[in-house]
């Protein structure tokens, strides 16, 4: 005999980079197992692989490609889906963020109590404007530059060293244009080949981009509970909201 299913709700939100209206439902049992898994590997490619799986088995709405979504899409969609699967509330132990000193300078009195604090990441958005994509590089030489995806992290290896950045920027960089043509038949290689003859002043222009592209970010302020410090601190990022 089947058992009665129970029908998911449904919710709707904005995908960040692109302002299309997409509907999703919670994640089930099955999508939270998946979950656990993937952070008690301890692994920051597993735990971007089923953040991304997730995302793909709750949004209903149709021919959403969640490996085409940028980086910060993916961040911003799961803390949704997150709100509305577990609550929209956190409760985060947080220590002191440095050393406090005793009378004489000295480390003596150091404070070394975490204080639980409440975040609603329903609230939490992403707070930087999504920069310009065409940048001119020289009076005749451009760039238009595509948002680091998923897939772009996916088939990366080591996410955070040097060699992972210029990977994601050899990526990224959609076509290359001067006053008389658009270059967008390059291999990787080429790519790779043409960002390493680019000048410092050149170069830092494309890195600026991918400096200041969104991110979710919330200030705290709490009073540790057992020393009354007051102390501030700026979340940044996913992981910052489960830690």
């Amino acid at each position: 005999m089947a058992l009665p299913s129970i029908a998911a709700p449904e919710y709707n939100t904005t995908v960040p980079s692109t302002g299309e209206e997409i509907s999703y439902r919670p994640f089930l049992v099955k999508e939270e197992k998946l979950l656990l898994l993937a952070q008690e590997s301890g692994e920051t490619k597993d735990q971007v692989l089923a953040v991304a799986k997730t995302l793909a088995a709750c949004i209903t709405t149709p021919d959403i490609v969640v490996g085409d979504l940028a980086t910060f899409d993916i961040e911003y969609l799961f803390l949704k889906l997150r709100a509305k699967s577990v609550g929209e509330n956190i409760e985060l132990s947080l220590p002191h963020s440095a050393a406090m000193e005793g009378p004489s300078g000295s480390l003596e009195s150091l404070c070394t109590h975490k204080t639980k604090v409440t975040v609603d990441i329903d609230n939490v958005d992403i707070t930087r404007p999504i920069p310009e994509r065409k940048i001119q590089l020289t009076d005749d030489v451009g760039v238009y530059l595509k948002y680091p995806t998923f897939q772009n992290m996916a088939e990366t290896e080591d996410v955070g060293n040097t060699d992972y950045l210029f990977d994601i920027l050899t990526k990224c960089i959609d076509y290359v244009y001067d006053k008389e043509e658009v270059y967008n038949d390059f291999t990787l290689q080429e790519m790779s080949d043409w960002i390493d003859g680019l000048g410092q002043t050149e170069f830092k222009k494309i890195s600026e981009f991918f400096e200041n592209l969104p991110k979710l970010q919330k200030e705290l302020t709490w009073t540790c509970s057992a020393c009354g410090k007051k102390e501030t601190l700026m979340l940044e990022g996913l992981q910052s909201f489960f830690s």
